[in-house]
């Protein structure tokens, strides 16, 4: 009986892997005839139709983002923020293709603030370490990066080690193809993957990382304890690589997009680890939410928000 129901999840995700692979060749063909617009139009009334089809879900999304926004007080603004995160599950692939299509246009309309922040940074010579969220076109961030001439390498799951493997394969290659640092295209996170970033940084080189992903640095964030990746404060805290606070937002037209460098963070090597360690992490994650703040509706973070705060209650209840 365990083995049958062991075997279900499996079918299905073997189907959703396929069913996503699916819509990632299709959307590349459609990207090829119709306009950028329409297309982002199409995804945002997919995201609706499945915000409107799973009221317990509905519930539960507009509860979590009320109470992390509690200043949003307007239902139709917690609608429309819930609706777009239903939405930006998809949008990745959209931003690829865009770029792709038309990387000219999108550079011309891309507004930069804060570069003088990754100027300091880089200054010092010992690499970039730059943390940001799943938000907004976090997927071409690094080929953004590198059609401006200033390439970084990013951080992924390797496609092998999780449930959607094909799918997740086409969206790095793809993602590749964009622009990348042509020395180290891509870290993928396994056990190797820790003396390759030091050896990186060691080159004055830079690497990007989400720090919203599971882990066990507990931060505050939107006002209460979450569990989250705490691997790029070490990395921080082992070559002296300062931070920088990264974003890039979409803007009300496919072409208006936003990237921000927020103001770098230095590490003290001098300072114990742990508490350095915490600093650093409390520093970027208040930074970044600043960013999440700007455009709640394209962060993918609302989904797992609620297990990231149950590991921070069991990870701080294990240290009283």
């Amino acid at each position: 009986m365990s083995e049958g129901r062991e075997e279900r999840p499996n079918i299905f995700m073997r189907a959703l892997d396929g069913f996503l692979l699916a819509i990632f060749r299709f959307t590349l063909f459609l990207f090829k005839f119709l306009p950028a617009s329409l297309m982002y139009a199409l995804f945002r009334w997919l995201g609706a139709a499945i915000y409107y089809a799973r009221p317990g879900m509905r519930r539960r999304l507009k509860a979590r983002i009320r109470e992390a926004l509690p200043e949003i007080g307007d239902d139709k603004r917690l609608n429309a923020i819930a609706r777009g995160a239903c939405a930006t599950m998809f949008m990745p692939m959209l931003d690829m293709f865009k770029l792709g299509k038309n990387g000219e246009r999108y550079l011309r309309g891309l507004r930069v603030e804060g570069e003088e922040n990754l100027d300091r940074a880089a200054s010092l010579g010992k690499g970039v370490i730059f943390v940001g969220a799943h938000l907004g076109e976090i997927a071409t961030a690094h080929a953004v990066m590198a059609r401006r001439g200033r390439p970084y390498t990013t951080f992924t799951y390797n496609p092998a080690d999780t449930p959607v493997p094909r799918y997740l394969e086409a969206m790095i290659f793809f993602g590749g193809l964009l622009g990348c640092d042509p020395e180290e295209p891509v870290f993928l996170v396994n056990k190797d993957v820790i003396p390759k970033v030091r050896e990186h940084l060691a080159k004055g080189k830079w690497v990007g990382i989400a720090f919203d992903v599971p882990g066990t640095g507990v931060v505050q964030l939107f006002g209460k304890p979450a569990a989250v990746g705490s691997g790029w404060a070490h990395f921080s805290y082992d070559s002296g690589a300062p931070i920088v606070p990264l974003a890039l937002l979409r803007g009300k037209d496919p072409y208006s997009s936003l990237l921000i460098f927020g103001p770098p963070i230095f590490c003290d090597q001098a300072a114990g680890r742990k508490a350095e360690v915490q600093r650093i992490m409390n520093e970027v994650v208040a930074e970044v939410e600043k960013y999440i703040r700007m455009a709640p509706e394209q962060w993918m973070g609302w989904f797992p928000l609620q297990s990231w705060r149950k590991e921070a209650e069991r990870i701080l209840k294990g240290s009283q």
